[in-house]
């Protein structure tokens, strides 16, 4: 995957994000009030306006009905994991694909942990200078690792670094596994899998029926050929009755594979919002045996 495609990919989460700050407090999904810093000025300012919001919404439901809707609910259920796993002692929170990813410079109490963000050196140099120009300076406990999946090993990248392989940890993977290869995924995998014991995975993945263009899905088919025509294309996917099994080898026992039908019971439901999802992505947490 070229590196333009994954700052677009990045781009246009953190714009989802960000559009979503502007729902009311008290049907919003979480709070991320860093987001906007990370998108650039001229993006800042014209989603300011409600009708660039509503237009640029328009447009991405567009493409598939349910994209921001599934990028916003993955964004909260995975804020829950995070912050349910610290809550739980772990102390160390590992950031694979990190793009634009707020959480270590959001989250309640994230301050007190180690957090590492692994991801392209030039998407991680761009975020480095907006993050510092927007705190003041780099965080302490924030340790960036540059690593390409398709061509470096993790072992590799963490080596040297103060990630203790002893402790537990919490490793977010999201919205990364659809654009790498398979054997990428596995070797990713397999280095969470020798992490040490009580530590939770927690990924996303675009179901294989939508890769392998079978899917009837509305709007699935020019999905698939929108993001390949950003530089991104999907590559690899999972269905949820292999999932079990997938993970296994890795020593990683599912823990709950969950969908649009999840959130709209736990999140969307219980606030009275309406909100859309698509069904093309799910997420899938694990934790180490």
């Amino acid at each position: 995957m070229a590196e333009q495609g994954v700052g677009n990919t990045a781009l246009g989460a953190a714009i989802c994000r960000m559009i979503e700050q502007y729902q009311p407090e008290k049907i919003r999904l979480f709070d991320d009030p860093i987001a906007k810093e990370l998108v650039g000025g001229t993006i800042r300012v014209l989603m300011q306006v409600s009708g660039m919001r509503n237009y640029t919404l328009k447009q991405t439901d567009g493409i598939l009905p349910g994209i921001y809707g599934v990028q916003i609910c993955r964004t909260r259920y995975i804020d829950d994991v995070v912050e349910t796993s610290m809550s739980q002692g772990i102390d160390q929170v590992v950031i694979l694909g990190a793009g634009l990813d707020t959480r270590p410079y959001r989250l309640p109490g994230i301050e007190r942990v180690k957090a590492f963000e692994v991801d392209l050196p030039s998407v991680q140099e761009t975020k480095k200078k907006k993050v510092e120009k927007y705190l003041g300076r780099l965080p302490q406990q924030v340790t960036y690792i540059p690593l390409d999946f398709d061509k470096q090993t993790l072992e590799t990248a963490f080596a040297g670094t103060d990630f203790d392989p002893s402790s537990p940890a919490v490793f977010v993977w999201e919205g990364v596994t659809q654009y790498l290869s398979e054997d990428s995924v596995c070797q990713t995998l397999a280095f969470i899998g020798r992490s040490a014991p009580k530590s939770v995975l927690v990924f996303t993945y675009v179901l294989k029926s939508i890769v392998e263009r079978r899917s009837n899905i509305p709007g699935a088919e020019k999905m698939l050929d929108t993001v390949a025509k950003n530089g991104a294309p999907w590559i690899f996917g999972l269905e949820p009755s292999e999932m079990q099994n997938f993970l296994a080898p890795f020593h990683l026992a599912l823990v709950e594979d969950v969908g649009n039908a999840d959130y709209q019971g736990r999140y969307l439901q219980p606030i009275g919002r309406n909100l859309v999802v698509a069904e093309i992505e799910r997420i899938v947490q694990a934790k180490i045996n």
